[in-house]
């Protein structure tokens, strides 16, 4: 399984993808798949490999604040992101290890992270300097491997397309350039699968993903969340297309700040936790905060000192279209050429126990067979 971060449907469309194309040619594509909310990039790796929304897996956004612990999560303190503890549900790599296959992970989200104890056989520590060829070609030497030491499964990581459309926007030359690097990465892997025994070559299942789409962004298109309310006793663990307040005195005061947000505000909309919209699922966890603003498409809230800029964002609610991910799969007895409806990144998880063969985790929010009979009818 391979994630192309920020990688659009769309871009299936509009770039000449050659490699893309051979594995949708081969095997089903996907309109979209629907993102966990947030839309952001750590709840959703997270979610497609545990099968559990944002609000059961723990990891509510790229940042988050837990009362409960009096500490911080982000992705950019390697301090919390690589503490076990701050992630919940099983991810599909133990899965595979506990059940006494070899997992193993180029770069993934909280798979360089012991969850329950255990590694993946083989994992690497995430660096985002390590050129495309050479994560390829590690993939290629562990395929390779003595049939003992072989991975059953691997997961795999390119950020290219995330980068250039936040820097320059989905509809970018720039985009378009790393789209066609990370085509290049995947054609590199298909001519390298074409090397291997017969064995694992006619065995192998490739499941192409993303974690979310992207949506252009402008100063204009922004909402300054300090000129619509006190930001006394309030703590803003991350701004963007939603921000998670969190409420000293809740949840009379959280009460107080919802309303005056709503009466202020036009291209957007606060909940207390508990309230939110159920398609969302984001109301259990006390890590959202406890108000929770979602913005429009395009608009974005913060802090006036640091206003949005020109490029594009994602976090949005996940039934927008431009949030949507990618989804193609082949291997053997998936269809040639079929396209599928979109459908919620957390059936990705039973869908790949079951090609595997393992019993899924207890108490996962995708539903084993959902996939497999949307790509089968």
């Amino acid at each position: 399984m391979i994630s192309f971060d920020g990688f659009k449907p769309e871009y299936l469309q509009r770039i000449d993808l050659p490699a893309f194309a051979h594995v949708a040619t081969n095997g089903v594509r996907s309109a979209g798949m629907i993102p966990v909310f947030p839309s952001k990039t750590f709840p959703n790796h997270y979610a497609i490999a545990t099968g559990l929304y944002s609000e059961s897996n723990g990891i509510v956004n790229n940042r988050f604040w837990d009362a409960g612990r009096n500490a911080s999560y982000s992705m950019s303190d390697s301090l919390a992101f690589l503490d076990a503890t701050w992630y919940r549900g099983e991810p599909i790599w133990v899965t595979a290890e506990k059940q006494g296959m070899v997992a193993a992970s180029y770069f993934w989200v909280a798979s360089d992270v012991p969850i329950g104890g255990i590694f993946p056989s083989i994992w690497k520590r995430y660096d985002g300097r390590v050129s495309n060829t050479r994560r390829v070609d590690s993939v290629l030497a562990w395929l390779a491997l003595p049939a003992e030491r072989r991975p059953h499964m691997v997961t795999m990581y390119f950020s290219d397309t995330d980068g250039a459309g936040h820097e320059f926007g989905p509809l970018s030359p720039q985009l378009d350039s790393a789209a066609r690097r990370v085509d290049a990465a995947l054609g590199r892997l298909l001519e390298g699968l074409q090397t291997l025994p017969d064995d694992v070559k006619n065995r192998l299942y490739l499941i192409l993903v993303s974690d979310h789409g992207m949506s252009e962004t402008s100063p204009r298109w922004f909402a300054a969340l300090d000129t619509l309310i006190t930001m006394d006793s309030v703590r803003l663990a991350e701004g963007g297309p939603l921000a998670n307040l969190y409420v000293r005195n809740a949840p009379q005061r959280a009460r107080v700040l919802r309303d005056s947000i709503n009466r202020r505000m036009q291209h957007g909309r606060a909940y207390l936790r508990g309230e939110l919209p159920a398609h969302l699922h984001y109301d259990k966890d006390p890590r959202v905060g406890d108000v929770v603003v979602v913005m429009d498409d395009h608009w974005q809230i913060g802090m006036a000192s640091r206003p949005a800029r020109e490029g594009a964002n994602h976090g949005w609610d996940p039934t927008l279209t431009s949030m949507h991910a990618l989804f193609v799969a082949s291997g053997p007895g998936i269809p040639s050429g079929k396209f599928i409806p979109s459908f919620e990144n957390v059936d990705v998880y039973p869908y790949i126990a079951e090609l595997l063969g393992l019993k899924p985790a207890a108490g996962i929010d995708g539903k084993p067979g959902r996939l497999s009979r949307l790509i089968q009818q």
